[in-house]
């Protein structure tokens, strides 16, 4: 792949609000360079959690009409400007990455390939006073690919090639991961399955909202994995579909974890909450094992995402990738906090 890239230093910011949404992320980085790999410099982080009733209506995209669907559109450009505004010196940036919040997502082989982020760039970009890019997902999926995960290249990039090949895998409501090999045409990366989506929702379900998610394993810790649950997630047929393929709560929302929940509601909750984890980790480690476009064995594994806060998410990654150093990135562009939260 012929990449020019521009030797100059750069500021950026980065915004982010995923599947599982829980609010705002954004960060202010400074690269050296644009043009040789390394780790950039990061100068801020800010979080904003999403009140609870735009989380509700966020996580059932399905119930909103086009009115509110516009609503949302510019009212996202706003609380994500608010939270640029809180890193330090944004307004040293030069230009500005916004991801949006998705509400929709149909890639290839559908009908009509298609992905809807809401969250309006132009808005934005007068919020802030500086270009804004986005709409990243349409534009890989115009380029027929699948929309996600969107920052393959962006962890090659940001990992020396003294660090290559090494996994890295994002454990957000869908867990992805990207082989990072040492030369970027070899890289590979795609949505294996369900991550922190069905141990958010069932931490809900549990402990009837006192939880939004399994907070530091305290639902799993005392639980033991059922391996038919296990089986049964590992069966979807998202799971078994090959490479390259992408998902979301199309196939993993609502219409996918109550019926599951229904089926093992006699089941501890402990056991059912460490069930799902088991699963996550099941289903990555077995679609690394059938990639034959991973050459060799994975020495390291680094965890990055919501889900690598869970030390017991972080247990069972360990169970399931005994040969390799598994980590959970404690600073930098990869920590869970700055990465795809």
């Amino acid at each position: 792949m012929d990449v020019k890239l521009s030797a100059r230093s750069v500021m950026a910011i980065g915004i982010m609000s995923g599947t599982s949404a829980d609010g705002v992320d954004a960060v202010l980085l400074e690269l050296r360079s644009v043009a040789k790999r390394h780790a950039p410099r990061l100068i801020g982080h800010v979080h904003r959690p999403f009140p609870r009733a735009l989380r509700k209506v966020l996580l059932e995209p399905h119930a909103l009409d086009a009115g509110r669907i516009a609503e949302l559109h510019f009212a996202l450009a706003g609380a994500y400007a608010d939270a640029a505004r809180a890193l330090p010196r944004y307004r040293r940036a030069s230009v500005c990455g916004m991801h949006g919040q998705t509400i929709w997502h149909a890639p290839p082989p559908a009908r009509t390939p298609c992905t809807l982020q809401i969250g309006s760039s132009s808005a934005l970009s007068q919020h802030l006073g500086m270009p804004v890019v986005g709409d990243f997902r349409g534009a890989d999926i115009a380029l027929g690919g699948q929309g996600a995960p969107i920052v393959p290249f962006a962890h090659w990039f940001f990992t020396l090639e003294s660090e290559s090949p090494r996994l890295v895998v994002n454990l957000g409501g869908i867990c992805n991961f990207t082989y990072v090999a040492k030369r970027l045409d070899d890289v590979r990366a795609y949505d294996v399955g369900p991550a922190m989506m069905l141990s958010d929702a069932f931490a809900e379900l549990a402990t009837e909202g006192k939880l939004a998610f399994d907070r530091d394993g305290v639902l799993s810790r005392p639980g033991r994995v059922i391996e038919r649950i296990v089986r049964e997630i590992a069966a979807h047929p998202f799971v078994k579909k090959k490479p390259p393929k992408s998902t979301g709560r199309e196939d993993f929302g609502r219409q996918y974890f109550a019926p599951l929940f229904e089926r093992h509601r006699r089941e501890r909750k402990e056991d059912l909450a460490r069930s799902l984890l088991a699963a996550t980790a099941t289903i990555l480690a077995d679609a690394v094992r059938r990639d034959r476009h991973i050459a060799g064995g994975i020495g390291s594994v680094v965890l990055s995402g919501g889900g690598a806060r869970n030390p017991m998410l972080v247990e069972e990654m360990r169970l399931r990738f005994p040969d390799a150093e598994v980590t959970v990135a404690s600073a930098g562009v990869l920590a869970p906090e700055h990465h795809e939260p």
